[in-house]
């Protein structure tokens, strides 16, 4: 029986909406100026807010992966199980009418099938840029526009982060983790379903601070729908995009891998019985 069912849905391109005004943005940044430089310990040396100017502003797209897989097997499993006859007057046992035969220790083996459901499911959140897991859930129940391509990102001076990680590597590495060795003697259904397959882009504003006096310069990177704010960098010029995007959302020839006999799909039917004993004190 041919068990196997690889269900994949139409992956998204999509775009975080709701953000911020530039002019907005502009206005937190400048009442945040000081924060740039307050790692320093020194409370002398710390600039004053006059001496500080914003010198360079930027928007930012930066790229993220959401992906949801699930999984469903039913199976059996042959197992056997001891009983132990601890009343010395039994000299033999009948079960289902056939005769049971008592080892020297008065333990008798019985066979049994385990009919068993696995269901599970994983979500994972990769930045697209750095290729790094980070928790972009917050994103997910936020308000989105679908997008045709990339381009249309690129209004402006606006810069777009390249994608370095393509669907392929995050429907690899989702089937890696979900797909484990069944304990199994005969598998009824399995089925892997990729659920959630999205790229996100996400608007952030970069700021790049001057401490005049000193010609020290340092940059705050502030989040375009949440205003939450962090270390960052500039990037002055737009970037070049590394891969198609018919190249970006292949994911044919991973799924193959997963699937095609010989391929090595890691969910395997293990064909020795299982020797789980347990002693049932009769």
């Amino acid at each position: 029986m041919d068990s196997f069912n690889l269900v994949t849905h139409e992956p998204r391109m999509l775009i975080v909406t709701g953000e911020k005004t530039f002019e907005e943005m502009k206005e937190l940044a400048w009442n945040k100026k000081t924060a740039a430089f307050g790692g320093l310990k020194n409370l002398l040396s710390r600039p004053k807010p006059e001496d500080i100017n914003i010198t360079h502003s930027e928007k930012q797209y930066k790229p993220f992966w959401h992906a949801v897989c699930s999984t469903h097997f039913e199976y059996k499993r042959n197992c056997e199980f001891i009983v132990k006859i601890s009343d010395p007057i039994v000299q033999k046992v009948t079960i289902f009418g056939e005769e049971k035969t008592m080892d020297p220790q008065r333990n008798i083996t019985l066979s049994r099938v385990e009919h068993c459901l696995e269901a599970n499911s994983k979500d994972i959140f990769v930045d697209a840029y750095t290729e790094k897991e980070e928790d972009f859930s917050k994103y997910v129940a936020m308000s989105t526009r679908e997008l045709a391509q990339t381009a249309e990102l690129n209004e402006g001076n606006t810069i777009v982060l390249p994608v370095k990680v393509k669907a392929a590597y995050i429907v690899r590495k989702l089937l890696t983790e979900m797909l484990k060795p069944i304990d199994a003697d005969e598998v009824l259904d399995e089925t892997v379903s990729i659920d959630t397959l999205d790229l996100y882009f996400r608007p952030v504003y970069a700021f790049e601070y001057t401490w005049v006096p000193k010609n020290k310069q340092n940059v705050l990177e502030f989040d375009g729908i949440t205003g939450e704010f962090y270390s960052g960098k500039v990037l002055r010029e737009k970037m070049t995009e590394i891969f198609t995007e018919e190249a970006l959302f292949e994911i044919g020839g991973e799924i193959a891998g997963f699937i095609v006999p010989g391929a090595g799909i890691p969910v395997k039917i293990l064909q020795e019985s299982r020797k789980r004993k347990k002693v049932i004190d009769k």
